[in-house]
């Protein structure tokens, strides 16, 4: 999990350069994710599985929001400086603990309410990053970011719905990247099409291609293999490495409230993760009973 950390990072570097190189933020989701269907393809031919499904909805679903959560992710790190961008990117565990909130209180069952002050905990985090560090024509962006993690939230939950079919990672990985593939594409074509790349772009390009399907690969078998809390404790190392990059790459500041903002918000993922698997553990033993 540190290594697909660690490889996240760097590829917010390569985005941030990239479109600094004048690569939009369509171009990006595109090249990545034409990377990602040849790899996985090839994966899927050496393992044998078939793309074809019984739940075609349910991918179409999970692949357009994961889409959605990964634009927004880009935009905000061109946008943004690279920790803060990543911080931003990672909130999903606080909303993925809303929801698990909505759902009791829509099913009448007990609150938990060290979850609900967990969450709290990790929106004034959010506060406390954003209010002093950012000039008020970023807002936008950094609710960008936000939406992204809103959106992640809402992709896992669909992942999970997939797993319960028995549906192979690869094959939920597939889709995923053909329908950004194809997002990539059209959005390119809308805005102002594709950009010649300079050397340099195309350097990048290739960089945050191999970085982020290398990541994604690291990510899936830690959590498939791996302790799920102790795994999910670890990703958030990715705000600690992309924030030493933008200072050592970027000169960008990590100011006391910088910091402080970050810390609440690890502490509150790490725990929302937590008490949110918990949460259904507890609900699965209650069904099971009854």
């Amino acid at each position: 999990m540190v290594v697909s950390a660690l490889l996240f990072a760097f590829y917010a570097v390569c985005v941030k350069y990239a479109s600094l190189e004048g690569i939009g933020s369509f171009e990006v989701l595109f090249y990545r994710s034409v990377f990602g269907l040849v790899l996985i393809s090839l994966l899927l031919k050496h393992r044998k599985i078939t793309i074809r499904t019984k739940h075609p909805l349910a991918h179409a679903v999970r692949a357009g929001i994961g889409t959605v959560a990964c634009i927004a992710g880009i935009y905000a790190i061109s946008k943004l400086n690279i920790g803060l961008a990543m911080t931003l990117n990672y909130t999903s565990p606080l909303f993925i603990g809303c929801f698990t909130i909505g759902a009791a209180w829509l099913a009448k069952r007990p609150v938990n309410w060290r979850l609900i002050s967990t969450l709290v905990v990790g929106f004034i985090g959010v506060v406390v990053l954003l209010s002093p560090t950012i000039a008020p024509h970023e807002y936008a962006y950094a609710g960008v970011g936000l939406s992204a993690g809103f959106c992640t939230a809402i992709a896992v939950s669909y992942v999970k719905r997939l797993a319960n079919y028995h549906e192979p990672e690869l094959r939920i990985l597939f889709y995923f990247v053909l329908i950004g593939a194809i997002a990539g594409l059209i959005g390119s074509l809308v805005q102002n099409g594709f950009t010649t790349p300079t050397w340099h772009a195309a350097l990048f390009i290739l960089g945050f291609s191999i970085f982020a399907n290398a990541a994604q690969m690291c990510l899936t078998r830690a959590f498939s293999r791996g302790n799920v809390v102790l795994s999910g404790a670890l990703q958030y190392t990715v705000i600690l490495f992309s924030t030493l990059l933008g200072e050592i790459i970027f000169d960008e500041p990590a100011t006391p409230s910088i910091i402080l903002g970050m810390l609440m918000i690890v502490f509150a993922g790490i725990a929302a993760s937590y008490f949110t698997r918990q949460e259904i553990i507890k609900n699965q033993q209650s069904r099971t009973a009854s």
